[in-house]
Parts: structure tokens; C-alpha cells; sequence
């Protein structure tokens, strides 16, 4: 009796292979699925001058890895920006922040509604006035105007940009497609003859940018929470 067929599902997401990895495995994980690693973005480095960070900030906020080789940087070129209170989204975040030399006071474990969390956290630990500094990527906004609102001061020099992977061959006989960003979902819904599968969003802000486009999938999920598990649970439970 032949085994049955394994299902197959593609990792729009993240973008490297390093980052990947932790999702990669967790899929293995799941009997009878086999995942595909095809990132729809790439993120390059930018680096931050130091004129654009005013002196002596309140508190740094890091809200993705990809800043950490930028603020590396400038870590080694302002130690006022070094030896201040610094805040992290994400448990991965925060570890290679340490690893580097630099322990967070504030972690926010969800990296999907972190923006949120971390303004929240932030609003508590800082005074109205004071300077946050914020090293973003090109395609993030939330962190200011949630921090601008709240009466903080914020320099958000761009650390990375984010680019589409576009004229991308999509593999054949998918089942299942992963998204890790609301950037990949757009390429994906301009890449030809897309197939018809199960999506899987992140987080909230992903999902939003699927939603409009039900039609073009056999159903989607969102995870409960932003982590490699949790994908693998949500695949062992998909039936069809």
C-alpha cells in the first residue's frame, strides 16, 4: 500500500534563511506536510547616520532584527544611544539583543501586535516630551503615531527597506501558502497564476491584508499567536 501524497506548503516568509529556519523545522514537525522556503521580500541593510539621532534619547524602541546590524552601528559610534534603556519586540529579538551586549528593559513577546503593546509600554516608562528613538524599516509607521499621540518626541531613522521579490515562479501543487507580512501577500496576489490554497496570516495585520482577498483561497487562518508552533498546530489540524 503506497503512502499518501505529502502536502506541500510555501514560506513566503521571513525573508532569510536564518530567520526562516525556526518555521521550516516546526512544519517537519507535522506528519505528511513539506515545506517550501520562497520569500516574496528581501530586506537590505541601511545604514543610520549619526546626525540623525539626537543626543542622549530616553529610550531606544527595536521592533525587528533586520534594525539590529544598523543600530550595531550606531552602538559603536554613540555610546549615549548604547547606554540607553532600550525596549524590544519579540523573545528572539531580545536575546540577540543581549548576545550583543545590550539588555532590554522592556520585551514584548507578540512581534505581530507589537506596535501596540510596545507604545503602551513605552507611554509607562518614559515622560511627555521625551525622545524615543526608533530605528524602522521603510514600510513602518505605527510606532510614531502611536508614540506622537502620547506627547513623546520620536526620531525614527530608517534602519532596512523592504523589497519585493517580483517575477517569482511559485512552486507547483501547493496545498498551503505561509505569510509573515502584509508585503508578501501583496506580491503573492500579483504573481501569476497564484494557485488556490490555504493561507495562513501571522498575526492581525497580515490577516488584514488577506481578508479582502478571500475569494482567491480555499479558506484563511489566522494564528493565534505569531510563532512556529502555532503554524504547525494549525496544519495538523487542517483536514482538507
Amino acid at each position: 500500500m503506497s503512502a499518501a501524497p505529502r502536502r506541500r506548503i510555501c514560506l513566503t516568509g521571513p525573508a532569510t534563511e536564518q530567520a526562516a529556519k525556526r518555521w521550516i523545522d516546526a512544519v517537519h514537525t507535522v506528519p505528511g506536510w513539506t515545506p517550501i522556503h520562497l520569500p516574496l521580500v528581501r530586506v537590505v541593510g541601511v545604514g543610520i547616520p549619526d546626525g540623525d539621532v539626537p543626543m542622549l534619547p530616553s529610550l531606544v524602541a527595536i521592533t525587528s532584527q533586520n534594525a539590529l546590524p544598523a543600530l550595531k552601528k550606531l552602538w559603536d559610534a554613540r555610546m549615549d544611544v548604547k547606554e540607553a534603556p532600550h525596549a524590544a519586540v519579540g523573545i528572539a529579538t531580545a536575546r540577540a539583543m543581549r548576545a550583543m551586549g545590550v539588555d532590554p528593559v522592556i520585551v514584548c513577546e507578540s512581534e505581530e501586535s507589537g506596535a501596540a503593546q510596545l507604545s503602551e509600554r513605552i507611554v509607562e516608562a518614559t515622560q511627555q516630551g521625551q525622545t524615543v528613538i526608533w530605528p524602522r524599516g521603510d514600510r513602518a509607521s505605527e510606532l510614531r503615531e502611536r508614540l506622537v499621540v502620547a506627547g513623546r518626541l520620536v526620531r525614527d531613522p530608517v534602519a532596512y527597506r523592504t523589497e519585493d521579490i517580483e517575477g517569482s515562479v511559485l512552486p507547483s501543487q501547493l496545498d498551503a501558502a505561509f505569510f509573515a507580512s502584509p508585503s508578501a501577500v501583496q506580491v503573492w496576489m500579483r504573481t501569476p497564476d497564484a494557485p488556490r490554497v490555504t493561507a495562513f496570516a501571522i498575526g492581525q495585520t497580515t490577516h488584514a491584508e488577506l481578508a479582502p482577498e478571500y475569494a482567491r483561497f480555499k479558506t484563511i487562518v489566522r494564528l493565534p499567536k505569531p510563532a512556529p508552533m502555532a503554524l504547525a498546530a494549525a496544519l495538523g489540524e487542517l483536514r482538507n
